[in-house]
């Protein structure tokens, strides 16, 4: 097999592959949903980790070896099968034109979005925001949106999901490792951003859902692609027509929810470790100076987030170490069966949910 050179593109913004990104839990898979409900995307509800995952299990996919192996694991998971293509097709394109993250991904929505007949497609992978750059060396005409969430909500709906692993003396408090991560992530996520320029947007979750359509207008314009609220409402795909919520007893919006659903202690401390990320943002209601213990520990994890990250991506730790149980079939959190519904004409114009 030779590996060929990256394809390119240069039809124009219209056609260009749209990654929606951004802290999990802050509202990634509804403004996904939203774009696969206007229309012209290729359907695709399943998030493939390629560039978090498989690349760095695989060596970045750089040789032979590596594209064959990442196939096999991938031709295997639920990550193929949500896209319908045959494994032939998918052999054929990836073994001949593969030699990177990019290329791998690039090639195989290219060919569902010439199977379904739409014009371009999307991804939402949430941790892909931090690899806009290479993403952006890989794949030139991608552009970025990233959802952005008050840190303190997504540090509660987190914790919720016993995702992030806390420090041995934070066991009794894990909204605190969740709390950091979501700081962590969204700095490390704007940077990536303001790296890549003009392909980059942030989106302000608490827009998206108080005034869908104002916000839906200006991605419209970046993203070159109509955008219809009402047409959106009525597609109802995925979460667009039923929140995806990790408090389902929770009367009322999403958010600030924190301020019910924390204890006052957790609260000010949060408050506390994310006030100079949040007073960048913009958010309301900021707390005063951390105590020692808090910054101590926003450093702390943020060291932890941050070397954990280099050692998976930039050294050999990363093919002992990569989780793949994404790509294990029938195990992989799909958004898909669990958030069908749809919006009816009657519905509020403001969104609930919670991712």
């Amino acid at each position: 097999m030779t590996i060929a050179p990256s394809g390119t593109r240069s039809a124009g913004r219209s056609q260009a592959p749209v990654f929606v990104v951004g802290c999990p839990r802050s509202g990634t898979t509804l403004l996904y949903h939203m774009l696969l409900s206007a229309g012209r995307f290729a359907q695709y509800r399943a998030e493939t980790h390629i560039y978090c995952s498989l690349a760095p299990r695989f060596g970045g996919l750089r040789t032979e070896k590596d594209v064959e192996q990442a196939l096999e694991v991938w031709l295997a998971s639920d990550c193929h099968r949500l896209t319908g293509l045959g494994a032939d097709v998918v052999r054929g394109v990836v073994r001949q034109q593969t030699r990177n993250a990019g290329d791998f991904l690039r090639l195989i929505m290219d060919q569902m979005v010439q199977q379904q007949g739409a014009q371009r497609w999307a991804e939402t992978t949430p941790a892909h925001v931090l690899h806009l750059r290479e993403i952006h060396a890989h794949i030139p005409d991608a552009l970025f949106l990233h959802v952005i969430r008050d840190g303190r909500d997504v540090a509660t709906s987190l914790e919720r999901q016993s995702w992030i692993r806390p420090f041995s003396a934070d066991r009794s408090r894990p909204v605190l490792a969740a709390a950091a991560y979501w700081d962590w992530l969204v700095r490390r996520g704007r940077a990536e951003g303001a790296a890549v320029g003009a392909a980059y947007r942030e989106v302000r979750y608490e827009q998206l859902i108080s005034d869908p359509e104002a916000t839906l207008r200006s991605i419209e314009s970046f993203i070159d692609h109509r955008l219809d609220w009402h047409e959106i409402q009525r597609a109802g795909i995925g979460s667009v027509g039923r929140p995806n919520s990790s408090f389902p007893e929770a009367q009322g919006g999403f958010q600030s929810r924190w301020r019910t659903q924390l204890s006052s202690v957790d609260a000010d401390a949060v408050s506390q470790m994310l006030a100079p990320t949040l007073r960048a943002l913009g958010y309301p209601d900021i707390a005063g100076a951390a105590a020692p213990s808090i910054a101590l520990r926003r450093i702390a994890y943020g060291a932890r987030f941050g070397v954990r990250d280099r050692l998976k991506r930039s050294t050999p730790v990363g093919r002992r170490v990569t989780d793949l149980s994404h790509y294990t079939p029938g195990t992989m959190v799909i958004n898909e069966e669990k958030m069908t519904g749809v919006f009816g004409p009657a519905a509020s114009p403001g969104v609930k949910i919670d991712r």
